[in-house]
């Protein structure tokens, strides 16, 4: 047996997709306990306030059945566990809560691995036509729509106070997150907030989003609260640069 051969065999033991009756079965599962244990403690740490909410039993079955059904696909562990926001939604499917916080744990880890950027600030809104201005955003931007309260949870498991009770108000709300220097920030968006990121991150222009805008608000408002927007994007630090179209 090549070298190569036995150590795909013993890579595919460890992980459980292959019993090889070459290597020694007590040793090997010894490496594979400490496999999983390694695996299921990097999603501990990651999803640090959602294993808080579901509790220690119920977030290891969980962190339990990811590990058997995906193995490491990258050199680093930081990487790891990327769906498991996923099945948590499919897993408890009447409890949106539960993968939307794992949601905004995973975008806070990862916002901390992105590339750095510098972000303009209001000195650099200048542009000579504004209807065909588009916006390049940090790379840490990652946003997502809510069906529940999982930011006043995460913040409250944060804190280390009492989190509120899980609701589902249906409100159009969503959160965003993003990297600032070294630290990963979010904050909830409203309706109108979410559906203006969304279409900025797509490469809509400026005039684009006062289009959208003008569905909800009367003429006159418009433009006042495009500006709300613009300047909040950019004071948070959201932008990298502005694009003409």
């Amino acid at each position: 047996m090549s070298l190569h051969e036995l150590q795909r065999r013993f890579a595919a033991s460890v992980a459980g997709q292959h019993e090889s009756t070459d290597l020694d079965a007590r040793g090997m599962r010894v490496y594979a306990n400490n496999y999983r244990g390694q695996l299921i403690a990097t999603l501990r740490d990651t999803y640090a306030k959602t294993r808080l909410w579901l509790g220690d039993d119920d977030f290891d079955l969980a962190a339990g059945r990811y590990v058997d059904a995906n193995a490491p696909s990258s050199w680093t562990l930081d990487a790891y566990g990327l769906g498991f926001p996923e099945m948590l939604e499919a897993d408890y499917a009447d409890d949106p809560d539960i993968g939307e916080l794992a949601w905004l744990d995973g975008a806070l880890r990862r916002a901390f691995g992105t590339r750095d950027a510098e972000a303009i600030g209001p000195e650099e809104l200048v542009a000579d036509d504004w209807e065909r201005v588009a916006f390049v955003f940090v790379p840490s931007v990652r946003f997502r729509h809510l069906r529940s309260n999982a930011v006043a949870i995460w913040s409250a498991l944060a804190n280390e106070v009492m989190p509120p009770a899980a609701i589902c108000p249906d409100d159009g709300r969503g959160v965003r997150v993003w990297r600032r220097d070294l630290s990963p920030q979010f904050a909830s968006m409203d309706a109108g907030e979410c559906a203006c990121l969304d279409l900025a991150l797509a490469g809509a222009t400026f005039g684009e989003i006062c289009e959208l805008l003008s569905r909800p608000y009367p003429s006159l408002r418009v433009a006042a609260e495009a500006g709300r927007l613009l300047r909040s994007w950019v004071s948070d630090g959201l932008i990298e640069t502005l694009r003409q179209e």
